[in-house]
């Protein structure tokens, strides 16, 4: 094609991947020599000349939560300006579907993958890191080669939700965890539990219910956390769908939000300003995590490493009428 429009290959494939440096009219001409010869870029020869394919996976994932699409939105965003074509697939935290997702992705040679893991999956992102393979693991720490991390401060979320009720003049507060996340996962009601203790002790621990983390999970968690503490008065939840479900709940029990309880969730998504009353939740800056994974996943494709240290991004409470 280049002989046809009298430039050189370079100048063809500056036009073909939009990089600039040359002029107008060369432009449309090497367009119109593409619509008339059918051209189309082989990228598999392409990658067997520099080795990269320009593409990369985001793994993992609960699709039926409104704060992944989003976070995967961002991703995919960041990667498309980083001239990165990404590919998804969900594992629904199933660890066996993660390992086939990832034996895809790995023989069809992506670049790299950011991977949101599914339970009892380290060994798998340790093997693949060992391989060569480039990954940014998300929520969670995994110390391999070829392996970075990027997690919020679950921890301090925790604690920022239950200084936040105790200054309401909450007393009586449970906590309502997921079951799809591990005890060693579980940063955000470990930092609930221990500002809990450094502000009054340990004269009357708080209670804790274990759900799905759902609209439905929410609300089977209050009637756990009502029958181990019926004059409950103050709720730290998983996300803010099983917050929005203690919060149903709690109404349909005939106890008022937040006069009778105050409920906290955790995420910040839309739907949480849209409620009535309007949620207290912990803000997770999906921006943010999109463009550290992506940037974090760059560096190791550019430069392979033993180690990285992990990125720890911070949070915030949002105070609504929930609380």
């Amino acid at each position: 094609m280049a002989g046809k429009v009298g430039v050189s290959p370079r100048t063809v494939s500056r036009v073909v991947n939009d990089e600039g440096g040359y002029s107008p009219e060369t432009r449309k001409k090497v367009l119109a020599a593409i619509e008339e010869l059918r051209y189309r870029p082989n990228m598999v020869a392409r990658a067997l000349i520099t080795k990269r394919s320009g593409t990369v996976g985001l793994v993992g994932g609960d699709m039926t939560d409104p704060f992944f699409p989003a976070l995967a939105e961002g991703i995919q965003h960041r990667a498309r300006e980083a001239g990165q074509t990404m590919f998804f697939a969900s594992t629904g935290s199933d660890p066996d579907r993660q390992a086939e997702v990832l034996r895809s992705f790995w023989a069809r040679a992506v670049d790299g993958v950011i991977v949101f893991p599914a339970l009892d999956s380290i060994d798998q992102l340790t093997d693949y890191g060992r391989r060569g393979l480039p990954i940014v693991v998300v929520d969670d720490l995994v110390e391999a080669p070829n392996v970075a991390c990027v997690l919020f401060d679950l921890e301090e979320g925790g604690r920022l939700a239950a200084r936040h009720l105790l200054s309401a003049g909450r007393r009586r507060m449970g906590v309502i965890s997921a079951t799809v996340s591990p005890p060693r996962r579980r940063h955000r009601e470990r930092g609930f539990l221990a500002a809990l203790t450094e502000a009054r002790g340990d004269h009357l621990p708080a209670v804790t219910a274990e759900a799905d983390p759902t609209v439905r999970g929410g609300e089977t968690g209050f009637a756990e956390l009502l029958s181990l503490m019926p004059d409950l008065d103050g709720i730290f939840a998983y996300n803010d769908l099983v917050a929005i479900g203690a919060m149903r709940a709690a109404a349909a029990s005939g106890r008022r939000v937040p006069d009778d309880i105050a409920v906290v969730g955790c995420d910040d998504i839309e739907m949480s300003t849209y409620i009535t009353p309007a949620l207290t939740t912990i803000r997770l800056d999906r921006g943010r995590l999109s463009n550290e994974a992506v940037t974090a996943l760059g560096d190791l494709i550019d430069a392979p490493a033993q180690r990285r240290p992990p990125v720890v991004l911070p949070v915030e409470l949002v105070a609504r009428e929930s609380a």
